[in-house]
């Protein structure tokens, strides 16, 4: 075979060039994944771009805003002397009794406030065939249901009154309101503190009642069931408690079932005790028991204002013209009586609680005879002249409108700084 020397240089030339490009391709590669390797071990990209200018926006500085004025009240009525007239008026059928006409006017007072108190003289017991009125005070527990439904929270049982039915009974009309779904003070188990504190919308109020006697009826009791179950005017034990409300609470109200029947002013002991009160650390003092309206007072106190009722006068009762017994003249002051409306504010810098208003809503009890019953209903009085939808027949109103001039030249409103 004749040997070709220009076609073995031609295909050593052809295989060698395949040769160097199968090199180039696989050092390209190596160079490649060695550059990408890179890059992903590196915290600096390769490429980067300059970012645009940002524009960042400029708010206007937000006012925080001041804190408020907190508020709370309190709305008290007078004492509720249930006489016999008044269990009849109620009842409506052979064993039913229904309270809540006599009290539905004064709803729009009561329900709405924080909280609201009312004075009870009388026993309220299980026993159906034991009712009875004067002296010894004995009624249907559905009183409590009303009161309930007119949105009153609280009743105040410390009164001359309370054990009318002795210490089981006294105990059992505690359950009784207390199974309507009211608070009750003045009725004690023997527990300790006695006085109950109150958060009304971040206003601590601290309530105590006290009495000047129960009618002789606590003699029948030890002096350790005197000292546990009642609240008696104790001046020593009183300031002791009240110092201690002072101290809990930021404010401190005493209800005060005192003073002498059917005297329009108080008395000098009621002053006194009053002022001693108040420097104990009440600031709000609720009085009941003479039957009549008593004068309300503004007292100054290391430059706060303090307040005081000396007497609420009769919510309800029959002591009224056109009844027999007491008083024999100047009956018509029995008749008239009150809802006080307290407000209370609260400081947000100084955190300090003061009376910031009080206004008297005079309320005069109207009785009338339907179908053989005496009947008897609270109007509410917050100004002459109110009524202009013949809520009430004439002679009703002019009476109210009497009473209503009555009360309010004995007592005065308070608006605060």
């Amino acid at each position: 075979m004749k040997f070709n020397r220009k076609k073995v240089i031609i295909a050593a030339a052809i295989l060698i060039t395949i040769l160097l490009g199968m090199l180039s391709v696989r050092h390209i590669n190596s160079l490649y994944t060695s550059a990408v390797n890179s890059v992903l071990d590196s915290p600096t990209p390769l490429h980067t771009q300059t970012p645009s200018p940002s524009v960042v926006p400029v708010h206007e500085p937000v006012a925080t805003p001041e804190p408020e004025p907190v508020y709370a009240n309190i709305v008290s009525a007078g004492d509720c002397v249930l006489h016999e007239l008044f269990q009849k008026s109620a009842l409506i059928g052979d064993d039913e009794y229904d309270f809540y006409p006599i009290f539905e006017a004064i709803k729009p007072y009561t329900e709405p406030a924080s909280y609201s108190i009312i004075s009870f003289e009388s026993a309220a017991t299980n026993k159906r065939d034991d009712y009875t009125g004067y002296p010894l005070f004995n009624s249907p527990p559905e009183i409590f249901d009303a009161f309930k439904k007119v949105g009153i929270d609280m009743v105040n049982n410390s009164n001359n009154h309370q054990l009318d039915r002795k210490l089981a009974g006294m105990f059992e009309t505690k359950e009784n309101i207390e199974k309507a779904g009211l608070d009750v003070i003045g009725i004690f188990d023997g527990e300790e503190p006695r006085y109950k504190i109150l958060d009304l919308n971040g206003i601590k109020v601290a309530i105590m009642a006290y009495t000047y006697s129960c009618n002789m009826n606590e003699l029948a009791l030890t002096a350790e069931q005197r000292y546990n179950h009642l609240s008696l005017i104790d001046e020593e034990r009183m300031e002791k408690e009240i110092a201690e409300m002072e101290e809990k609470a930021d404010i401190t109200v005493v209800a005060m079932h005192w003073g002498i029947e059917y005297q329009q002013k108080p008395s000098e002991e009621q002053r006194k005790l009053a002022k001693d009160m108040i420097s104990w650390g009440a600031d709000v003092i609720l009085g009941s028991h003479p039957h009549v309206v008593q004068p309300s007072e503004i007292i100054e106190h290391n430059g706060e204002s303090k307040y005081v009722i000396y007497s609420m006068g009769n919510f309800v009762s029959n002591q009224r013209r056109g009844a027999s017994g007491y008083p024999k003249k100047n009956k018509e002051l029995c008749e008239d009586s009150m809802l006080v409306n307290i407000e209370f504010v609260k400081d947000p810098e100084t955190n300090k609680t003061t009376i910031n208003k009080v206004e008297h809503i005079p309320t005069w009890l109207w009785r009338y005879f339907e179908n053989g019953v005496y009947k008897f209903k609270v109007i509410p009085v917050p100004e002459l002249h109110y009524y202009k939808n013949n809520e009430y027949p004439p002679e009703a109103l002019a009476e109210a409108y009497e009473s209503y001039k009555r009360t309010m030249s004995t007592v005065a409103d308070y608006k605060g700084e």
